[in-house]
């Protein structure tokens, strides 16, 4: 019972509240009603239709004009870095060229100073060839004269057909000499005979160990000594070559050498 009190309390209050407000409005709304039909005084005020406001706009010419100035100068800017990194770009492409033909003219020095060098020490072996070669064709035509003067020589002073041959191989025998070169191990009482093997020039085509000393570099250099030869003064006389030339024997001793 209690609980439906405190219910039906503030819902009478309430529409108490209600009533009141309800009213108070249609009595406030009797009064008003002839003011309403009054007559109305209108007021005028002349204006002027303005399209921009000066001043914003003169702020905005300015502000476009320093937009413009600061678009202007970075476009300036940009050409101008742009020609910079150009211009550094030709610089090192020519300073690249530059170097490049300073290395290739380089590269050519160097070549042409070595084949000039190459050419250059061609030429002083060549010569030096030549010289030696002149040297030896001298030495060669010497040893001929020499060979044929003691030929002749040898020849005139024979009286028979033995002593001419012995002429022969006394000039064999110190061509030989000449040749020789004895080595170190060589001791007296050795002894090596060799087999010599000519042709109608006179040339060796053979020389074989008859012989040995037990020395084998004794050995050796006795047919080294016979090989240097090459070519001996021999008779014309075909008869005479035959019996004493054609193959004859050679005895080397340290202490001597006979044929």
């Amino acid at each position: 019972m209690s609980s439906i009190r405190t219910y039906i309390v503030p819902a009478v209050l309430a529409l108490a509240v209600h009533v009141g407000v309800i009213t108070l409005l249609l009595v406030n709304w009797d009064e008003a009603a002839p003011s309403a039909s009054a007559a109305v005084e209108h007021y005028y005020i002349k204006a002027a239709l303005v399209a921009e406001n000066p001043h914003k706009v003169k702020q905005q010419k300015l502000a476009d004009a320093a937009l413009q100035r600061r678009q202007a100068k970075a476009r300036l800017a940009k050409q101008r870095d742009a020609a910079r990194r150009a211009q550094l770009d030709q610089d090192a492409k020519v300073k690249a060229d530059l170097a490049a033909k300073a290395s290739q003219a380089a590269k050519k020095s160097r070549l042409e100073t070595m084949l000039a060098a190459a050419q250059q020490a061609e030429e002083k072996r060549a010569e030096e060839k030549l010289a030696q070669e002149a040297k030896e064709a001298k030495v060669a035509t010497e040893q001929d004269l020499a060979r044929a003067l003691s030929e002749e020589q040898d020849y005139r002073l024979a009286v028979t057909d033995d002593e001419k041959a012995m002429a022969y191989v006394s000039q064999i025998q110190r061509e030989i000499i000449q040749n020789w070169s004895r080595p170190p191990s060589a001791r007296n009482g050795m002894q090596v005979l060799l087999t010599v093997f000519l042709v109608p020039t006179g040339e060796v085509v053979d020389v074989t160990l008859k012989t040995s000393s037990g020395n084998e570099a004794f050995d050796r250099s006795a047919m080294l000594a016979v090989r240097k030869a090459e070519r001996f003064i021999v008779p014309t006389n075909s008869a005479q070559f035959e019996r004493n030339f054609r193959e004859f024997e050679v005895m080397f001793r340290p202490e001597d050498l006979r044929l």
